[in-house]
């Protein structure tokens, strides 16, 4: 029952405030009754029996209030947590997504929901979900937040931009400690460190947890203040086996002292990123083997990280949906080529598959001014994904420089590659157009046969119901010339397309499912 963590729906929340009664009061008004025309007798057929007369003293009781009329009832107060960035009219979930769901599985449960996928699909019900104005779950105490959880999870993820906006909209009245320090972590993994100082300033009084003592002290430090932040360092010292080892030795660079060697780090939070960067500690490349998708996207973006490891956690960032392709991009023009390398990017990549060849291999895509050169090296460098097993990576990678060919007919031997990045992508409709090309050469050229094939089921499942390519009638030839031409693998590949389009709706005759067992 839940969307991408097994959590599912409460109750729709209605927005008045528990304290108001809706109280009714039904006067009597006085009925007039209208005068009754006299019946029109039709010729042959007999008059109207008489109503029946009562006696003048005759008393006739109301109609009693059936149970289906006026209600009187207590009117549920709107919880603060119900905030959303999206509607279910703007692609959000339901209203009443929590319906059926208590409190405390929500609470359990949304922590674990995954942090990173390369799944495009998984990543966009998890942000639905997370962002989605909706009734809170039920038996949710006043003073628990749902709203932390959600900015959490939306933080783990790298969807940090959601994060900070969420948080925008929650009340300054409801937040409570947890809420609070989530609210600074999405600041600083936004580099805001003067808003995420404002809002330590504003509630650091409040707690007196060892996160708060670490961001006042950072605080003072960026405003220059070395005495006050040394004197809670040293506060800290005698706890220091519960403080990330690298506090300390960002506040003594941040005050000028050099020390040794940078020691190595456990468990860092966006506070102890934002320190190293604004104390110019180089970050390890180890960071990069387990981190988690936001702390990716932050030493992508730092400076104060070697090249290669940027590369390997943009390259992770992006296929996590943590970085867009924008700044995939940017990172990889950044990069110092040498002359020798950016004359041969294709020999680079076949002698070795690294994020700094691929990178290599873009940006030689990107600098071309003329499409058919600019298609011909793509081309070759996703054979070169297959041919080192990495054919994702370098295909998500080049979606920008995808997009930036228009679909011509003079390149329509290259509309099978490109479409099929570009559906992956999901840039349907540009992808569509490219098949739109290959199906007009159809009758022209063999080549074009064969791409328009291979892109159709891609097509239908874009577009159920559309007519190009022969839409859903089409399918029998096509699994049959499938299994024509690949006898291993053809059955599973019709059967994969089948249960697709019975997942879209568009089930499949039975006895096409039986001609593939």
């Amino acid at each position: 029952r839940l969307a991408a963590a097994a959590m599912v729906a409460a109750t729709l929340l209605t927005t008045v405030s528990a304290e108001a009664q809706l109280k009714l009061q039904r006067p009597t008004p006085e009925i007039v009754r209208p005068e009754k025309p006299p019946p029109v007798l039709e010729i042959g057929k007999p008059a109207p029996p008489e109503p029946e007369k009562l006696p003048e003293d005759t008393t006739v009781a109301p109609r009693p209030l059936e149970e289906s009329g006026i209600v009187v009832n207590w009117l549920d107060a709107l919880d603060p947590d119900a905030i959303g960035l999206i509607s279910e009219d703007q692609g959000g979930l339901p209203l009443g997504l929590w319906q059926g769901t208590d409190w405390e599985t929500v609470r359990t449960l949304m922590p674990r929901m995954p942090a990173g996928t390369a799944s495009t699909a998984i990543r966009d019900i998890a942000r639905r979900l997370l962002v989605s104005r909706a009734a809170v779950p039920a038996g949710k105490p006043v003073d628990a937040s749902l709203v932390a959880l959600r900015v959490d999870r939306l933080l783990a993820m790298g969807a940090v931009g959601d994060a900070v906006a969420l948080l925008k909209l929650a009340p300054a009245v409801r937040r409570d400690e947890n809420l609070e320090r989530t609210r600074i972590e999405a600041l600083l993994f936004n580099n805001d460190n003067s808003g995420a100082c404002l809002a330590v300033q504003n509630a650091g009084s409040k707690y007196t947890s060892f996160y708060w003592s670490q961001a006042l002290a950072y605080c003072f430090a960026l405003s220059g203040d070395h005495a006050r932040a040394s004197v809670i360092a040293d506060l800290l010292g005698e706890r220091a086996t519960e403080v990330e080892p690298v506090f300390f030795a960002a506040i003594d660079a941040l005050a000028g002292t050099t020390g040794g060697d940078l020691p190595p780090l456990k468990s860092p939070r966006a506070l102890h990123l934002s320190m190293m960067r604004a104390a110019r500690l180089k970050i390890p490349a180890g960071i990069v083997r387990d981190s988690a998708a936001a702390n990716l996207r932050a030493v992508a973006l730092s400076p104060n990280a070697d090249l290669e490891t940027r590369l390997v956690a943009a390259d992770r960032a992006y296929r996590l949906g943590a970085l867009s392709g924008d700044a995939l991009v940017q990172l990889y023009v950044g990069i110092p080529f040498t002359g020798e390398e950016l004359k041969a990017p294709i020999s680079a990549a076949e002698a070795e598959w690294t994020p700094r060849t691929r990178a290599l291999l873009l940006r030689s895509a990107a600098a071309q001014p003329v499409p058919l050169a600019k298609a011909e090296i793509l081309r070759r460098a996703w054979e070169i994904g297959r041919e080192w097993n990495g054919y994702a990576e370098i295909a998500a990678a080049s979606l920008p420089a995808a997009q930036s060919i228009t679909p011509a007919q003079e390149l329509s031997w290259f509309a099978g590659d490109i479409a099929r990045v570009l559906f992956a992508g999901g840039e349907v409709e540009r992808a569509l157009t490219w098949y739109r090309i290959a199906a007009s050469d159809r009758a022209l050229s063999d080549e074009a046969r064969v791409i328009e094939n291979t892109l159709w089921p891609l097509a239908l499942l874009a577009d159920p119901d559309a007519a190009a390519g022969g839409g859903m009638a089409r399918l029998p030839e096509w699994a049959m010339a499938l299994q024509v031409a690949d006898p291993e693998n053809g059955p599973r590949r019709s059967q994969a397309l089948f249960a697709l389009l019975d997942g879209l709706g568009k089930p499949v005759p039975p006895e096409m499912w039986r001609r593939m067992i």
